[in-house]
């Protein structure tokens, strides 16, 4: 089941044209090969016009990169770059559009840790050090390992939970609460990163309890609505929750715009959206992290050293999602980059998106002054 939610008011709600076969194979597994849908009449997510002097070097540090990746890097399907506030470069495959909702795959997990944030700032939450059971009771009477009522928020965040990894999505049971906290434990919670969708449709399924309401209501209201984000698709598992794990479409603009609240450190408009302090806190090193992506890891967010030599700095934060989706954050440029890649294996492996970013969009941007 799926549940969308588009702009209501002057908009209205409008049917959505096309739905292409959205993949369910969850954060790191197969894809099919459909990867979009479209959203008739909903308000875009906009930017204000760049300065003219700055709007002409963007213009020539993008000049010759349509036709590179239209050639040389068939697995991407769209960019949007936001330099200094401005809508830099965007390019978009045949048949798609600013319109078009991507699968973002396991993007939705650092989506998920904005949304804890301001549960936090709302009070609905104390924060990542709370017992995951104090909000969702119904693990006391599980029947499982009891280091299941020792689990905090923190751990669900930081892939530390204790469960072996679990990468592909399990449609019967993403959200089969039983399945995911009767898995035996690997280690003690706290020890060790394991990337694992279980933890993070836990996560989920905990913090809709402590919501009263569906992630998706919440977010819309919360953080979707008031970023200029009037359209996306969230999809639920089998029980009827929408997941953490994967299952957000958004645009490719929708992503950038996330990508500027992280930049920001949670303030948009002169507004705190997320507490400032919990942004840098899920946009810097947790643990060391590990596979699928071998960087450090924040809460749900992965991050790496933009200077290592200046301590200082504040770090990369990158959402990625299988076959190469990211949402990437890069501060010493004022730098957000959203990407969509096709979903299978072999996108995956060639890791274009990433080579698109760091090969081509950062040095464009440096040449801008």
């Amino acid at each position: 089941m799926r549940r969308s939610i588009l702009r209501q008011g002057k908009v209205g709600r409008r049917r959505v044209l096309a739905a292409a076969l959205l993949a369910m194979a969850g954060a790191f597994g197969p894809a099919l090969p459909a990867y979009a849908q479209r959203v008739a009449d909903a308000a875009p997510v906009t930017w204000p016009p760049a300065p003219a002097v700055l709007a002409a070097q963007h213009q020539r540090a993008f000049s010759g990169l349509p036709a590179h990746i239209q050639s040389q890097l068939p697995d991407v399907q769209s960019v949007a770059v936001v330099h200094r506030g401005h809508l830099a470069f965007e390019f978009y495959r045949t048949g798609l559009t600013a319109d078009t909702l991507q699968d973002t795959q396991s993007v939705t997990k650092s989506v998920l840790a904005l949304l804890f944030g301001q549960a936090q700032a709302d009070g609905h939450v104390r924060g990542p050090q709370e017992l995951v059971a104090l909000r969702l009771p119904q693990l006391l009477r599980m029947g499982a390992d009891a280091r299941v009522q020792r689990l905090r928020f923190e751990h669900l965040l930081t892939m530390t939970a204790g469960w072996p990894g679990e990468q592909t999505a399990q449609r019967d049971r993403d959200d089969d609460l039983g399945w995911i906290v009767r898995r035996p434990f690997l280690d003690d919670p706290g020890k060790k990163f394991t990337y694992d969708n279980g933890a993070a449709n836990l996560l989920a399924m905990a913090l809709a309890n402590a919501l009263q309401q569906p992630l998706s209501t919440y977010a819309r209201q919360r953080l979707f609505e008031p970023l200029g984000i009037h359209a996306f698709d969230w999809r639920q598992g089998a029980a009827g929750h929408d997941l953490g794990a994967l299952g957000l479409s958004l645009t490719t603009r929708g992503m950038a715009r996330l990508g500027e609240l992280v930049l920001n450190e949670g303030r948009w408009q002169g507004r705190a959206l997320v507490p400032a302090a919990y942004v840098r806190a899920a946009t810097e090193r947790q643990n060391a992290g590990g596979a699928p992506l071998f960087s450090a890891y924040g809460y749900l967010w992965w991050v790496s050293p933009t200077a290592p030599s200046r301590k200082a700095e504040r770090r990369t934060a990158m959402a990625n999602g299988y076959g190469g989706q990211w949402i990437y954050v890069y501060p010493p440029l004022d730098l957000v980059v959203a990407v969509t890649s096709r979903r299978h294996a072999e996108s995956m492996s060639r890791g274009q998106a990433l080579m698109l970013i760091r090969g081509q969009v950062l040095p464009a941007i440096q040449r801008v002054r």
